[in-house]
Order: C-alpha cells, then structure tokens, then sequence
C-alpha cells in the first residue's frame, strides 16, 4: 500500500513586505526636494520670460520710432521737442516739423505703457553703446548714425532678493 504524506508549510509572518515607515518618509523627502527644484526652476523660467518680453518690447519701440524718422526725412529728429499736434491727425495734416514732434510726442506716451519705469531718446553719437541710464545718454552729436537708446527698471527681482540694474536697448541705423 502506498502511504502519502501530507507537507505543511509553515506559514510565518514574513516581516520584509511592504515598505516601512523610514523608507516611506525617504520617499517623500526625496520628492518633496524635486518638487521645490522644479518650482525653483519654474519660477526662473517666469523671471527670464518676463525679462525676454521686456526687451521684446523696447526692440518694438526702437524699430516704431525708427520707422516714423525715415518716414519723414526732411526733419532731424534729434533736435525736435516732443510735443501733441492733433492738426496731424486731420486730413489736411501737418508740417514736417510737426509731424516729428508729434512722432516723438506719441513715441514717448508709449514707453511708459509698454515699459516699467522707462525712458528713451534718439540722438546722433559716434559711440553708441555708452551711457548707463537715462540720465547718463553720453550723446555725442558725432557721427551718421542715429542712435536710439531705451531704458527701463525690471519688475522682477535676481534669485538674491536684490532690484536688478536698469536694463538698457540700443538700436542704430541710418536714414
């Protein structure tokens, strides 16, 4: 006859399944520390677009205002005074005169809508790339080339807390 015999597996609570409390708050550490990073990263991304869009639009302005002097080349910009001449928004128009002053008279409500805290000019200068900000244009009067140059203060502050320095445009070109 044959006899079988029956095995019976011990059945013991295995203490090794499942995660345990120290790794779970391993876990959530680590992702929490990848979540800030990616806010970090998320909140530069904000910052940098914001400064890309800022000088977006002073390339915007530059190009507008240049445009507006070759358009009406009998009149140097450079020593007209910006002032309102509604007779150039009638049909029977304006003076060239006029028409520059106007130019720069609209040129200039727009900075400040377009621009936090701006200020621009067109001038001729031989070395276009000085003058830090507004108050220091460092026009020469030299040269062939009519410079533009815009100025503006970043709304957003650098990673340290810290105003960043006012951003500067400059645009040259010839009539």
């Amino acid at each position: 006859m044959m006899t079988s015999s029956v095995k019976h597996k011990d059945r013991t609570l295995n203490s090794n399944t499942g995660f345990t409390m120290v790794e779970f708050l391993v876990s959530v550490v680590v992702l929490s520390i990848g979540l800030i990073g990616l806010a970090g990263m998320q909140l530069t991304s904000l910052r940098d677009n914001s400064r890309a869009y800022m000088r977006s639009q002073a390339s915007i302005l530059a190009s507008d205002l240049a445009d507006r002097v070759r358009a009406n080349p009998t009149t140097n910009y450079t020593v007209v005074t910006a002032a309102q001449k509604s007779s150039c928004l009638t049909a029977p128009g304006c003076s060239a005169s006029e028409m520059a002053q106007h130019d720069l008279y609209e040129w200039n409500a727009k900075l400040p809508i377009e621009l936090n805290n701006s200020a621009g000019l067109i001038c001729t200068d031989s070395t276009p790339n000085d003058g830090a900000n507004a108050g220091s244009a460092d026009c020469d009067g030299l040269g062939n080339n009519f410079v533009i140059k815009i100025w503006w203060q970043d709304e957003s502050t650098n990673v340290d807390g810290s105003v960043p320095a006012p951003q500067r445009y400059i645009m040259s070109f010839r009539r």
